[in-house]
């Protein structure tokens, strides 16, 4: 092949390349047409066939579903199938609390004294604490002096590892913990978790017996993690 025709088809490549670059480069800089606005709704409204509940109908379907829950949960009790239980406490009674907690109030005031009752008593306590506080203290606070402690004990639980002064603020507006030395227990295991937030605490507390048992028992604590880190 001649050097003129080499050079000639050289030419023709490089300039069909660079023309696609640049009608690429030019396609790519078109910009992207805008939306087309939706359609103005339709005037003309069909009607359908389907029924439409009133007020009244909602209402008794609500009331009908939270009577099917505490049927579930009180047949829960009864069958003492610990899956079951485990079902109805973790999904039900929740549910039945947060959306009618005087009908949990009276399932609870309905049962035979015993271990049924007692179940059912400091689970309620024990969900209830963490969802509507006041609401299950006012309850607790009326209950008998014995369901009243251990609806309580279970309630501080409940909340210790996430909340310690709370629990311990929980614990002395129930009247429990001070008397068995729980209280003091927990507030080691605080103060060996975390020290220095059990200190920052106990130093906003008021003087007293009651108090300075606590931080007897911080500063104990205190002085083992700090001689476990050395």
């Amino acid at each position: 092949m001649k050097p003129t025709s080499i050079i000639t088809l050289v030419a023709a490549t490089l300039a069909g390349i660079g023309m696609a670059f640049w009608l690429s480069a030019n396609e790519a800089r078109k910009p992207w047409p805008k939306p087309t606005a939706p359609p103005p709704a339709s005037p003309v409204f069909k009607p359908s066939n389907e029924h439409a509940p009133s007020a009244e109908e909602i209402e008794r379907a609500a009331q009908s579903h939270y009577q099917q829950l505490e049927l579930a949960i009180e047949r829960s009790l009864v069958a003492k199938d610990p899956q079951q239980r485990e079902t109805a406490f973790t999904f039900l009674l929740p549910e039945l609390l947060q959306v009618e907690p005087q009908r949990v109030v009276a399932l609870v005031a309905k049962q035979e004294p015993g271990e049924v009752r007692d179940l059912l008593r400091d689970e309620v306590a024990r969900v209830w604490i963490q969802t509507d506080e006041r609401a299950a203290i006012n309850w607790m606070k009326s209950l008998g002096e014995a369901e009243r402690n251990s609806a309580a004990n279970t309630a501080v639980a409940a909340i210790a590892s996430r909340d310690p002064a709370g629990a311990i603020e929980l614990a002395d507006e129930l009247g429990v913990g001070r008397d068995d030395g729980s209280l003091e227990h927990l507030v080691q295991l605080w103060a060996l978790e975390d020290p220095e937030a059990a200190l920052r605490w106990i130093e906003t507390q008021p003087e007293g017996q009651r108090t300075e048992q606590l931080r007897a028992r911080i500063k104990l604590a205190h002085q083992k993690s700090s001689a476990a880190r050395q």
